[in-house]
């Protein structure tokens, strides 16, 4: 095959237009597969079909195509929400001692310092912290010593502020002040408004939970109904109300990672 150009005449072997044009047709299959895996597996976590997700990250596509600290990030998301916090912590460490660029080493120290913050690993908090007054700006570093102080210490000045802002906060973010404002109720020595703000925080959790579909079935699940005849070894909500502390952290962990700021 020849093109002319100008006065030359430019000859291109059949082979070399075959090679390109399987580059470009590989580029823009993986592209898209790639894509296609990513949003399936976010689609699953957030239906709460951790198996199937963590299935789709085990195939043979996922593990060729995703990035490594995508694979880590959304293993991390696996693992925790099913309440494996020894993988999760495993999944969190790897995504910390990576070569990252600066402003993903800067997201990754604070999303860590937020993780070990619920999982009350105050002392791994605290070196992150450390970590993240060097890497991050004043702001972001301001808002996790808060929120060190509050959790690991017993600071309780932010109530009033943080308490006017429920109003017009998200889920994420009122999931965090919910557990914010209710330790430093408790910093106060106030247990009644402690446990307060805890329910409300249980409730958020649960309307969560209640909010996405039950596997296989699309639906919302009934709300759960309790009786004095039910009895102990099969009560008819233990799917619903099973592990509630795992549903709670993991709603925090939605609030204090995308929610950075007062």
């Amino acid at each position: 095959m020849s093109y002319e150009l100008g006065r030359k005449v430019l000859f291109v072997r059949p082979e070399v237009i075959i090679f390109i044009a399987i580059v470009v047709v590989y580029f823009l299959a993986s592209t898209i597969l790639r894509h296609y895996l990513d949003v399936k597996i976010q689609a699953l976590y957030s239906a709460g079909l951790y198996d199937d997700a963590f299935k789709t990250l085990n195939t043979f596509f996922a593990r060729i195509l995703l990035p490594t600290f995508r694979q880590y990030t959304l293993r991390f998301m696996v693992h925790e929400a099913r309440g494996e916090r020894e993988m999760a912590t495993r999944m969190m460490e790897l995504m910390l001692r990576m070569r990252n660029s600066k402003k993903r080493q800067a997201q990754v120290t604070v999303m860590g310092f937020n993780y070990f913050i619920t999982i009350d690993d105050k002392k791994r908090a605290k070196e992150l912290l450390s970590d993240v007054k060097q890497r991050c700006d004043q702001a972001v570093a301001a808002d996790c010593q808060l929120t060190y102080d509050i959790m690991c210490g017993k600071r309780h000045d932010y109530i009033e502020r943080m308490e006017g802002m429920l109003d017009s906060a998200d889920p994420a973010l009122k999931s965090k002040l919910y557990l914010l404002i209710a330790k430093q109720y408790r910093n106060a020595g106030d247990t009644k408004s402690a446990r307060k703000y805890e329910q409300m925080l249980d409730d958020l959790a649960k309307e969560f939970e209640f909010s996405m579909p039950q596997p296989g079935s699309g639906k919302r699940p009934a709300p759960c109904r309790r009786t004095r005849r039910t009895p102990r070894k099969a009560p008819p909500c233990s799917a619903q109300t099973a592990e509630p502390k795992r549903k709670t952290q993991r709603l925090l962990r939605i609030g204090v990672e995308f929610s950075n700021s007062w």
